[in-house]
């Protein structure tokens, strides 16, 4: 059962992973030479945050602006969190509000990291169904559209938390093993 309005409050709560996401489309945008024509990095509504850019024919410029949140969501997320995480798994310090914000901080980026259905669409409509992109391109896409479409579906099923609690978790005990 969905509980009404808990999307929003998921929202509100980890809004600073919404506004990375968006900004890493953008970083993407100007680093790809992409003109941005808006770019919002929360508001109250569906989608909470957006990135309006000119459309592109290079499949490559496509698909790194559509998951580039993915990367640097997840490098962002852990680059905050891992410093933090490793006191806190070992239960030293976890009531130290610093601690308790960047692991917030953190985890709401990860939350975040995922690429949207939104992003998805646009490399159905610039990379699948352009006749200007070849097969190969098509061929390389269409799996992590499939990936996008299911972690977008996975996360009625709270994959994103999941997600984010396994790098969150993960990552920083393996540092620890190291």
């Amino acid at each position: 059962m969905i509980i009404p309005g808990l999307g929003i409050l998921i929202s509100l709560v980890t809004f600073p992973g919404i506004a990375v996401h968006e900004f890493a489309h953008q970083i993407f945008c100007r680093f790809l030479r992409i003109p941005v024509f808006k770019v919002v990095y929360f508001r109250m509504g569906n989608p909470c945050g957006y990135v309006e850019h000119e459309a592109c024919q290079d499949p490559l410029k496509v698909f790194l602006t559509s998951t580039g949140p993915f990367l640097v969501n997840t490098a962002f997320g852990l680059l905050i969190l891992t410093p933090v995480a490793i006191p806190i798994l070992k239960f030293q310090e976890y009531a130290n509000p610093l601690n308790l914000l960047l692991a917030w901080l953190g985890f709401s980026i990860l939350m975040h990291a995922f690429p949207s259905t939104g992003d998805a669409g646009n490399m159905v409509e610039q990379i699948l169904k352009n006749p200007k992109v070849s097969i190969l391109p098509k061929i390389l896409s269409a799996p992590v559209i499939a990936l996008i479409y299911a972690g977008a579906f996975g996360s009625i099923f709270w994959l994103d938390l999941v997600y984010a609690a396994a790098v969150a978790m993960l990552i920083p005990n393996l540092l620890t093993m190291l």
